[in-house]
């Protein structure tokens, strides 16, 4: 594992709980979450996890930005736009079956003529026993907490546990 994680702020819980579900049932299980936004996490494009060597996952939900409830594992990342016909497909069944609240592949990115690219592969998400707030978090490009006062969900952050 390596020593830095990526904080991604405001996923919808219905998503989260659909992908725990989906675990409960396949221990293994590799779901999708799909940031909205028109750039990519260069992070994860330049230094692409894998399943032998992936990256934490620090999440906060829609409800609650400000703390963070759940960790995973990113184990892959893939740009949206450049997925085969039969990757799409495949990804679409999987989602349908096991994440319907994610709608699918899409393309809600918030910057206009920018297509939404990121797709996110986590697997071993757990919901944390005991939540913490999101200034626990240090961002790597500042070396600063992560602020709770910004609380309209999106966006991520390279980041590191205090």
């Amino acid at each position: 594992m390596k020593l830095h994680g990526l904080f991604i702020r405001g996923i919808f819980r219905s998503v989260l709980n659909e992908i725990l579900r989906a675990q409960n049932e396949c221990s293994d299980f590799t779901a999708y979450l799909q940031p909205y936004a028109g750039a990519p996490i260069k992070m994860l494009r330049d230094n692409p996890p894998t399943f032998g060597s992936p990256i934490r996952l620090y999440l906060s939900t829609s409800e609650q930005p400000a703390t963070v409830s759940f960790t995973a594992d990113i184990v892959g990342w893939k740009d949206k736009t450049a997925l085969s016909d039969t990757e799409k497909c495949r990804i679409e069944r999987i989602i349908e079956k096991y994440q319907p609240e994610e709608g699918g592949l899409y393309n809600y990115s918030k910057v206009t003529d920018k297509p939404s690219l990121n797709l996110v592969l986590v697997q071993r998400l757990i919901k944390l026993p005991s939540p913490f707030c999101v200034t626990n978090l240090i961002k790597q490009s500042d070396g600063k907490p992560y602020s709770p006062d910004q609380a309209s969900p999106g966006g991520w952050s390279k980041v590191r546990l205090v």
